[in-house]
């Protein structure tokens, strides 16, 4: 059934991913607070933005599924938010692929506030009736008196969902979505916990730094070094993040206890940080390759060295690939910064002359790095390389 929806598992590694991984440990911590006789799973980028789900001893099962949004440009969502309707959307296609699942439960969390519906020319043009409070608030407050709130609550989300799904190959379930009636409309929007005004990624890191003293498997040997068992918990969840498996890309329970006798027992390798300038790089606005950049400033350089480092850009690519993220972002970046003060320099003493050579490292792996970066766009032989 998961290819009738859109995949919506994959995106840039930005603020608002660290604040999902943040939340997955924060409702992690929480539901191992009740019970050892329950199992706690934990996700990031399935289904939505966070995913948890605990099964009691007796087989009860609760799942949750979160969507985040961390903003610090807006001040407030309204329902007719592109941000809460696409969350909504996901919500929608999350419970069908569920079959429409009575233990399943949604939320929306964001650190800014609730607004009020503006009457929009599009609203207009959809004949869409606004309620005199904030849509958001009386779904909030699960009072549907007003006549006025199912009309345009539905209408606004089909009108999304229309639009997203338009001119796809993927059919989603608008089909059905259109039959509902008003009692499976409720049902829907009575899954839904909407958390305005919570925790941006930093405070709420603060807050998780306190779970993770709070838990019962923090002890003396831990004083001082919680901001590891945190490290080593968001690395665990973006480690499985791209996992294609459901059951193997949960972090569990037990994954969460390991991690903090690992680092009671100092057997926790905390990333170099330096990978984090790495991600903050902006993109390359140099598309060439590295025929492309060496024949630009050497028109005669021997083709067969060229087909030399294709092969061995190919080969380090597949030994980067087999590195954890943040280990291979710190590698590159360090790799990245010496080279371009030293191009920089190589561009001042050739300036206007063929470069018939350049030197490289005789470490293979090293050397490879080097012409990966030549060949993924950060660094180039003359001044179209250098970025912006």
């Amino acid at each position: 059934m998961t290819d009738q929806i859109i995949n919506r598992e994959s995106g840039n590694k930005t603020k608002g991913f660290r604040l999902q991984r943040l939340r997955a440990c924060q409702l992690i911590l929480e539901k191992m607070k009740f019970s050892d006789k329950i199992a706690v799973f934990a996700a990031t980028e399935y289904l939505d933005d966070v995913y948890t789900k605990t099964v009691q001893i007796n087989g009860e099962i609760s799942e949750y599924s979160e969507g985040d949004k961390d903003y610090a440009s807006k001040k407030s969502f309204s329902y007719n938010a592109n941000e809460v309707k696409n969350s909504l959307v996901i919500f929608l296609d999350c419970w069908f692929s569920n079959k429409l699942s009575s233990h399943l439960q949604f939320g929306f969390y964001t650190n800014i506030k609730c607004g009020s519906e503006n009457n929009t020319e599009a609203l207009k043009k959809l004949k869409v009736e606004l309620p005199a409070k904030s849509i958001i608030e009386m779904l909030m407050n699960r009072d549907f008196t007003d006549s006025k709130l199912l009309p345009a609550a539905k209408a606004i989300l089909i009108n999304e969902y229309k639009e997203q799904y338009e001119d796809r190959k993927e059919p989603g379930f608008l089909d059905s979505i259109e039959q509902w009636d008003d009692t499976i409309w409720i049902d829907f929007f009575n899954r839904i916990d909407w958390k305005f005004e919570q925790e941006d990624d930093k405070l709420l890191e603060k807050t998780v730094l306190r779970e993770i003293r709070d838990s019962k498997f923090y002890n003396h040997k831990l004083e001082g070094r919680e901001g590891y068992v945190l490290s080593a918990l968001l690395e665990e969840f973006e480690r499985k993040e791209n996992v294609t498996d459901f059951l193997a890309r949960l972090v569990s329970a037990s994954d969460v206890r390991v991690k903090f006798l690992e680092v009671a027992t100092h057997n926790y390798k905390r990333n170099d940080p330096i990978y984090e300038e790495w991600e903050k790089l902006a993109p390359p606005i140099d598309k060439r390759n590295i025929d492309a950049k060496i024949v630009a400033v050497c028109g005669s350089y021997n083709k067969k060295k060229l087909g030399i480092f294709a092969r061995k850009i190919g080969a380090v690519k597949v030994e980067l690939s087999k590195i954890d993220s943040k280990d291979r972002g710190s590698y590159q970046f360090r790799i990245f910064e010496s080279c371009e003060s030293l191009l920089l320099d190589l561009l001042d003493s050739h300036r206007g002359k063929d470069i018939t050579t350049y030197v490289l490292s005789n470490r293979d792996t090293l050397k490879n790095a080097i012409l990966d970066l030549f060949d993924s766009c950060y660094l180039a032989f003359d001044e179209g390389g250098q970025n912006a």
